[in-house]
């Protein structure tokens, strides 16, 4: 059967998003997820979306999560300049926007939001708006990156840092099981840059919070059992089975592209719990959001209606999942030449059986082993204003990336997101340390004054009384021995 609404893919269906795709899926599984209790209370919780690659094979944006998110939920990135540019996939100009779609958050309530960011050399601006579906319940206009409304300072994305700016908002619960956060650019020149964003909320106690990270599962075979709670997906042929466009329309179950079995992170991915029934050897199929598998007929595959029964044998070639009705056939998976990949009921027995894979365990977060930097030492001139310092992480491939960032003496330099900004000579170790506690490292900062020629010169000196500030609408450098220009030439002998 051809559903005019699915694009043909020669064998393995791979579903390229949009945002419209995405709204029409919400509203859909909206229906199907149950509903939330009152609530009596709430668990406050956290989770970060790291902005990875733009992958322009597949036209998906790459997200990196840790953290902690309501069971089942899910997010999607889409950034309208970066899909067309590739290059610079986490870019926000003007007049363009980015959003951040989130998946089963019904009954959770935002707190305030992290945003990882950095801008050009001196431009850019930024908004973002937090929506509940299609209501808008936050809106913060564009302003400039520099303002206090976010950082105070232009941050160069040449640099290669970000800094972390955290907006407090005061918006309901989402009451739907869609919500974005929507970042928009300015109208005037120039861009904004995002690297992460960590959001804080609370949700109530009778949502299961659970890891982002990916499941693994088993492929089970003729010496394999079932067992009642068991939670497994259909799988033939690198593809998983799936329920795209609605099967209540093309009935049967779409098939997406799965590159591993061992993490599985696909939010389309169908996930039946097996229930065992009064009848020996039959079963029935629940998905993750509460619909139970049936049929109606040969190839007619249904939700919730049909027969809902099925009889389960494990084999070496598959598993035979074949409906209590017989005449309705087995299930198996089917690859047209000339359209796409599906999972359906079958009298014929040419077709190959798809194998029964089971969930077994979540993956585990890779922790820091090390952390750091260059140069365990460093010294830098008070006129330079701002340093980067970006130490090494290992392994590579930790889950939270995080670090949390702290000078031992602000009066002389203050530092986020590895943004370090001098305010006077003298000394101050910067400290460095993965928020998973896995590594730290430390740094001795030593500013100097290079343009007057005066310099603290030990660290077990007296503090020194340098410090750079604007006077008279200019930027001057005030130390023990009086003011100074940025070019080293005395104003005056008086402090101030």
């Amino acid at each position: 059967m051809t559903n005019p609404n699915k694009s043909p893919n020669f064998a393995v269906y791979k579903p390229k998003y949009t945002m419209n795709v995405m709204k029409q899926i919400s509203r859909k599984a909206l229906l199907l997820i149950l509903g939330l209790a009152t609530v009596l209370g709430t668990q406050a919780a956290e989770v970060v979306y790291r902005l990875v690659e733009f992958n322009k094979q597949t036209g998906e944006f790459i997200l990196s999560a840790s953290g902690q998110v309501p069971q089942g939920a899910w997010a999607y990135f889409e950034n309208e300049y970066g899909a067309t540019s590739g290059n610079r996939y986490n870019q926000i100009p003007r007049n363009r926007q980015a959003s951040l779609f989130l998946k089963g958050w019904q009954g959770c309530t935002i707190k305030y939001i992290t945003f990882s960011l950095c801008s050009n050399n001196k431009a850019g601006q930024l908004g973002y708006t937090i929506s509940d579906n299609d209501t808008p319940l936050y809106t913060q206009r564009p302003a400039d990156f520099a303002s206090d409304q976010w950082f105070g300072t232009w941050v160069s994305k040449d640099l290669g840092v970000y800094v972390d700016i955290e907006k407090r908002i005061d918006v309901p619960a989402f009451t739907t099981d869609s919500a974005f956060i929507t970042l928009q650019g300015g109208t005037a020149e120039g861009s904004v840059y995002v690297n992460a964003i960590t959001i804080h909320y609370d949700a109530p106690t009778d949502v299961v919070l659970e890891s982002p990270l990916g499941w693994s599962y088993e492929k089970l075979s003729k010496k394999s059992k079932i067992s009642e709670g068991d939670e497994c997906m259909l799988f033939r042929n690198g593809c998983a089975a799936a329920d795209i466009d609605g099967m209540e329309t093309s009935h049967y179950l779409d098939a997406v592209s799965l590159p591993t079995t061992t993490n599985v992170t696909q939010p389309d991915v169908l996930r039946f719990k097996l229930h065992q029934t009064d009848v020996q050897g039959q079963w029935t199929l629940t998905d993750q959001y509460g619909r139970t598998l049936g049929a109606t007929g040969k190839q007619a595959l249904a939700w919730n209606e049909g027969s809902t029964q099925w009889n389960i044998t494990l084999g070496y070639e598959g598993a035979s999942i074949t409906n209590a009705n017989t005449t309705y056939g087995t299930l198996r998976f089917n690859a047209p030449a000339e359209t796409y990949a599906r999972f359906n009921v079958y009298t014929s027995s040419s077709l190959p059986l798809p194998f029964l894979y089971r969930k077994v365990k979540q993956q585990t977060p890779i922790v820091a082993r090390s952390l750091t930097f260059a140069e365990t030492t460093q010294t830098v001139d008070l006129n330079v204003a701002h340093i980067a310092l970006k130490p090494v992480l290992s392994p590579t491939s930790i889950t939270d990336q995080r670090i949390c960032w702290t000078s031992s003496n602000p009066l002389v330099a203050t530092v986020n997101g590895g943004y370090v900004t001098l305010n006077r000579t003298g000394y101050t170790n910067i400290t460095a340390s993965t928020v998973d506690g896995g590594a730290t490292a430390t740094l001795q900062l030593h500013v100097v004054d290079n343009s007057t020629g005066i310099q603290s010169q030990t660290i077990h000196s007296a503090p020194s009384t340098s410090r750079k500030h604007i006077q008279n609408n200019r930027v001057v450098i005030t130390t023990s021995h009086g003011v100074f220009d940025v070019e080293g030439k005395k104003i005056s002998n008086v402090l101030k």
